[in-house]
């Protein structure tokens, strides 16, 4: 046998082992469908399927035609078989390219269909949301209006949380003392009880009063004359002379802080209500005839830019500056007594 005929023995048990394995290849597609079918998604199935039949049966008929038919016959068979292949698959890869667009072009309608109809559904909550809003802004507009105007700035339910609102205005006028600029912290009480035995996250009375003492501030503090306290004691169900025990016990307490005689005054009659004013806040807290101030309600009002028609100007002069004026000072005998 020449090298020719043996290179085309070659040639040809190479073409039959192709054949052999294009046979297999479409067997296992075949047995794969018939295993899997209802498994796997039919497209997947669908492909199996096309494989196994377009692989097969052409395999078979090649591998036959190889052993049987030689030549030109052979070659021109082949061709065909090749053709058949290759339209087989245009065909069937064209099926399930049209069928998955269709199925990718529904998906996406019904996408934007639930996008545009959840979409409209919050457009309209909104809407609704933006009336009810509106209405309440209307109906709370002129309680608005008049607290800006007179300077409201807010509202607690006790003197407590009032002076932990108030605590940072307090921090901020120690530092201008500090930093030798103009600094005010007026108080008017009745025994001062309320500021200093407040004790909470946020504010220490007696470690704020201890401060307020040592920056240098303008600080007054007016109380209760002893000789006029006990006109509160039955309301607020306390005995008799223990208010004016009280104002004494707090005076030395302030004294022991470092609170100066001139910066204590009494006045002749009890307040209507508790206060403390800073360069540009104010607490107040009024006085109710039958419990303490200090559980009920305060507020923090602000100095505005027409201090003529706020509520901390009207304050200012008439609870804190003028009854300065006319409330005593300490005796200086009586404050040496003090502990």
């Amino acid at each position: 046998m020449n090298i020719k005929s043996k290179q085309e023995q070659v040639i040809k048990r190479t073409f039959e082992l192709l054949i052999l394995f294009l046979i297999v290849i479409g067997l296992g597609a075949l047995l794969l469908s018939l295993i899997l079918r209802g498994r796997i998604d039919p497209q997947w199935l669908e492909i199996l399927q096309a494989t196994g039949l377009t692989f097969f049966p052409a395999g078979v008929v090649s591998f036959m035609l190889s052993r049987f038919a030689g030549g030109i016959t052979e070659v021109l068979i082949q061709q065909v078989i090749d053709d058949t292949i290759k339209d087989g698959l245009k065909s069937q890869v064209h099926d399930i390219t049209s069928e998955v667009s269709t199925q990718l072009n529904g998906g996406m309608k019904l996408i934007h269909d639930r996008t545009d109809k959840s979409l409209n559904l919050i457009h309209s909550e909104v809407s609704e949301g933006m009336k009810e809003i509106n209405k309440k802004m209307e109906s709370l507009s002129p309680l608005l209006v008049s607290c800006y105007k007179l300077g409201v700035q807010s509202v607690y339910l006790t003197r407590a949380e009032a002076l932990l609102g108030l605590a940072w205005f307090l921090d901020s006028e120690i530092n201008r003392a500090h930093e030798d600029q103009s600094a005010r912290i007026w108080i008017v009480s009745s025994s001062i009880k309320g500021f200093l035995t407040i004790v909470m996250s946020g504010f220490d009375g007696r470690k704020m009063m201890g401060r307020i003492a040592q920056s240098g501030c303008d600080l007054r503090i007016i109380m209760t004359d002893p000789a006029k306290a006990d006109f509160r004691a039955e309301q607020e169900g306390k005995g008799s002379g223990e208010i004016p025990n009280e104002i004494q016990m707090y005076l030395a307490d302030l004294k022991r802080m470092g609170v100066k005689r001139e910066q204590i005054k009494f006045y002749p009659g009890t307040p209507t209500v508790f206060g403390i004013a800073t360069s540009d806040r104010m607490l107040l807290n009024p006085y109710p005839y039958e419990t303490e101030a200090y559980r009920c309600f305060s507020m923090i009002v602000y100095k505005t830019i027409d201090p003529q028609s706020d509520i901390y100007t009207q304050y200012l002069e008439n609870h804190f500056d003028l009854p300065w004026l006319r409330a005593k000072e300490l005796a200086l005998n009586d404050w040496e007594k003090l502990g």
